[in-house]
Parts: C-alpha cells; structure tokens; sequence
C-alpha cells in the first residue's frame, strides 16, 4: 500500500510538471503570435497614412475653389449657349469672377497656384477660340474659292416680242437673259411677256447709220431732251422692275456724244444702266458711262451675224474663251430656231462656265 501511495504522488508530480511545461510553452505562443498581430496592425495604420498624404491635395481650400471655378465657368457655357467662334473668350470668363473674399484669404503659394491654373485654361480656351474661329475662316475662304472657280458668262438674247420668242427662250432650260422691245403696235405684249422671268432687259431701239427695218419710236441723235427724256420714262412705266436696257442697232445715235449725254441723263433719272451693244467701234458709251458715274458694260461676242449652226458654236466657243481670259464675258444672240439649237447642243462647253444674269455681276 505503501508503494502504491509513493508511485502516486511520484506520477502526480509529472503531471504536474508537465502541466506546467505546456503552459508555459503556450504563454511563449500567444506572446509571439499577439506580438505578430500588433506589428501587422502597425504596419497596416502606417500604410493607411502614407495613402492619406499621397492621395491628400495641397490645400482643400485650393481643390474646393478650383472645382467651383470650373464648374462655375461650365454652367454659364451651357446656360448662354454661348459660340466660341463668335464670342470674346475673355468676355467669357469674366462673367463668372471668382469670390474676393475666398482669394484674401489664401495663402501665398494658393494664390500662386490658382493664378497659374487661371493663366493655362485661358491659354487653352484661347487656343480653342483661335482654332474654331481659323477653321471658320477657312471654310468661309473655301466656300468663296469653290463658288467663283468657274469664269461667268451671260448669254442676252435681243429683239424678244412674241409669245414664241418666250417659249423658245425657256425650252432650252439655260439661264439665258431675255431683252424685250419696249411695247407698240407690231409687239403690243413685250411688258406682260417679261413678268414671266426672274431677270430680263429692254432692248431699246436706237437710230442706225443704214438699216431699212427700223422699229417705230426709234430715237435719233436730233431728238430733243424732253422727247428722249418720254421715251426712257414710257420704258420706265411698261417695266417698272427694269434695270439694265442695251441699244437695238444704233450705230448712228451711239456714236453721237451730245445724244448720248442726253439718254444717259434721262437714265440717271430712271435709275437705269445702259449696256452697249457695241453695233459701232465709235461709241461714246465708255466716255459717258464715267462722265455718270456708271459702270460701263459691253457686248463682248455675236452669236449669230450668220443664221448658221455650226457658225453659232463657233462664236459661242469664243465667247466662253473670252470669259475665262477675263473673267466674265457678256455675248449677244437672238431669238432664232438655229440660235437655240446651237446653244442646246453646246450644253457640255456652257458647262465650263457659269451662265449669269447681268445683276449677279453690276
């Protein structure tokens, strides 16, 4: 019995011992592993700082007022719909100033860097303005280059009296310009005819030195002015929207420099401008068209001194040959079944230029 109590107590003091090497060693455990965690969270709070100040503007103040200047800007932008193109960019940004009292109380290196931010978006608005106004300018010079590229011809056709005469013209579907006698006896309907064209002329008989059809009221050197004077009025009254009339024949009263003082005033007072036909190479319409203060303006090609085709063509050839060496050029036809052939079948030479009235041009 007494073994047995002795080898008890002798087990019970391993136990014991054993008890204590365990909790020994797990206090040495925890301690490691609490020393671990609290070097982890350390670390972790150090990190977490460190993002702060990266992320961390310079100034709240400085990110707060930026972002209320811009979208202070971009409001009144969408507000006004205002067009860079067509405004003064620093008109722009002077409707929105920024608060004074937020600027006195920056510091001096806020203030710098809010100056600088200021002086780059204006640059950069700026260089945006200048682009979109250069881009405009340089469509408005292309539109200008394209719409002038072709050199400008107008096509009068004289001596237009009859109802014919008129359906001839618009069957050709070209801009061509109709000259209508003043209305008598032989044409009685010439000013109704011409309400039916956007833009003709008058095609005022004038005296020749031979020429055995003349038209009744055919002025002459001699008339006086008060005669000279009714006849440009009639004209004046028959087409009241007239405003370039050219001379049927006229070689005598042309050349006549009293006459033509004296048809040109009645003009002046009609608020006309006369266009020389050019029958004579004596006309003294350059002179007086200075002398009044009127541009002068001449025939430069006839189409058909010869009732013919391919002389038609011809001639039309040389009247747009005229037209790209200067520019523009005026040629004179009449209302003949040959003449508007010719011209039909010359679509694709008339297609070189661009066929005008004469109000396009003076």
């Amino acid at each position: 019995m007494i073994k047995i109590k002795t080898n008890l107590k002798t087990i019970n003091k391993k136990h014991k011992v054993l008890l204590a090497l365990c909790l020994v060693v797990f206090g040495i455990f925890l301690f490691a592993f609490g020393a671990l965690f609290l070097k982890k969270e350390e670390n972790k709070v150090l990190d977490f700082n460190q993002t702060i100040i990266k992320k961390e503007p310079l100034s709240p103040t400085i990110e707060q007022e930026n972002n209320f200047s811009f979208n202070d800007i971009n409001l009144t932008l969408e507000n006004e719909n205002l067009d860079f193109s067509d405004k003064n960019i620093s008109e722009i940004l002077n409707l929105n100033p920024i608060d004074t009292e937020l600027n006195q109380t920056k510091e001096d290196n806020q203030t710098s860097i809010l100056e600088v931010i200021d002086q780059n978006t204006s640059k950069e608005l700026n260089n945006e303005e200048q682009n979109i106004s250069d881009k405009n300018e340089g469509n408005k010079t292309q539109i200008l280059v394209q719409k002038n590229t072709k050199p400008r011809l107008a096509i009068i056709i004289d001596d237009m009296a009859s109802h014919t005469h008129v359906d001839m013209l618009k069957k050709t579907n070209l801009k061509l310009i109709p000259s209508f006698f003043p209305p008598d006896k032989r044409h009685p309907y010439t000013a109704e005819f011409a309400k039916d064209f956007d833009f003709f002329m008058v095609h005022l008989p004038l005296a020749a030195i031979k020429y055995d059809k003349a038209e009744l009221n055919t002025l002459h050197p001699g008339d006086d002015m008060q005669k000279i004077g009714k006849r440009v009025a009639f004209v004046k009254e028959q087409f009241p929207k007239v405003k370039f009339i050219n001379n049927h024949t006229g070689s005598l009263f042309t050349a006549n420099k009293q006459a033509m003082e004296k048809l040109f005033s009645a003009f002046k007072q009609n608020d006309f401008v006369f266009v020389d036909s050019r029958t004579i190479g004596k006309s003294k319409a350059k002179n007086l068209a200075s002398q009044f203060n009127q541009p002068y303006i001449a025939r430069d090609v006839f189409l058909d001194n010869e009732d013919d085709i391919v002389y038609i063509k011809n001639q039309l050839k040389q009247a747009v040959e005229e037209a790209k060496k200067k520019g523009f050029a005026i040629a004179i036809g009449h209302p003949r079944e040959k003449t508007f052939k010719a011209l039909v079948q010359s679509k694709e030479l008339l297609n070189s230029v661009e066929l005008v009235y004469l109000n396009e041009i003076y």
